[in-house]
């Protein structure tokens, strides 16, 4: 009963007047923008913009920061800056890149493709949280229509493989994610290639004392032998330990390789071939 009747204070508390959209649509691929845009305030009304998100461990991640209305009490993150909060200036994507953990040293964690990112927008009377004029929901989907995902498991590998819709042939690109996520696997297979997410890690890396370049060569001949993929190269992406492995790849193998690398932090061990 009491969590209904927050809920009901909650939406009373909305304005009818003030429109919250996102344009092109409310629901888009993750690396897509959208245009937020308020109508309805008050001429040269000062609010409070918010967008929160929670990821799959329950972690909050929220952004907030001051905007005003011009004369006919419009916003367009496209043109307006923020007066203050999260960032400062004109920044359309702003209320997203800037969200961050209400804990300490966390980071957002989306491991399943099927899941989309879910953000809240929302606009408020000048600092006043409980005063919310206008809300609109964000659904960012990590996979895009047509996109097959599929578990593999190998010998001495297992991942995810992404593919394309339509009959092909595609590039190939194996990414050692260094623990097991699909969002870059889903969003690269969306615009056109097979991918492969294989994780650097299956355990605590304090755990792991060494590590074999075969199996990540098994995941590789794994790939190449895909219906569907159109070369004998296959591009690399990693970042940190995965720059090490994938650097190792390209120099044991005869075939043509493109290695896209984000290294971060030390190599502490070597890679065993």
């Amino acid at each position: 009963y009491v969590h209904r009747e927050s809920q009901n204070l909650k939406r009373g508390s909305m304005s009818s007047q003030v429109r919250l959209r996102l344009l092109p649509s409310a629901r888009c691929l993750f690396d897509q923008p959208v245009q937020v845009k308020v109508e309805g305030l008050r001429s040269r009304q000062v609010v409070t913009m918010r967008a929160r998100s929670m990821d799959e461990k329950g972690v909050v991640f929220s952004s907030s920061t001051t905007y005003r209305a011009d004369g006919s009490g419009k916003i367009d993150l496209l043109r307006d800056p923020s007066l203050s909060g999260s960032y400062v200036g004109v920044e359309p994507m702003g209320l997203l890149w800037s969200m961050k953990a209400d804990a300490l040293h966390k980071r957002f964690q989306k491991s399943c493709a099927l899941n989309p990112h879910v953000v809240k927008f929302s606009v408020h009377e000048e600092d006043r949280e409980d005063r919310m004029l206008a809300e609109v929901t964000n659904e960012r989907l990590l996979i895009g229509d047509g996109v097959s995902r599929v578990l593999v498991k190998g010998r001495n590998f297992q991942g995810v493989l992404f593919t394309p819709p339509g009959e092909g042939p595609f590039p190939a690109v194996l990414d050692l994610c260094t623990l097991m996520s699909e969002k870059r696997a889903s969003l690269l297979a969306s615009r056109g290639f097979m991918v492969l997410t294989v994780p650097v890690y299956t355990d605590h890396p304090e755990n792991i004392k060494q590590m074999h370049l075969d199996h990540f060569k098994e995941a590789v001949d794994f790939l190449q032998q895909q219906p569907k993929v159109g070369s004998t190269g296959v591009g690399i992406m990693a970042r940190s330990k995965g720059g090490d492995i994938a650097l190792s790849l390209a120099a044991f193998r005869s075939q043509t390789w493109i290695s896209l690398l984000k290294t971060e932090g030390p190599v502490s061990f070597g890679v065993t071939v």
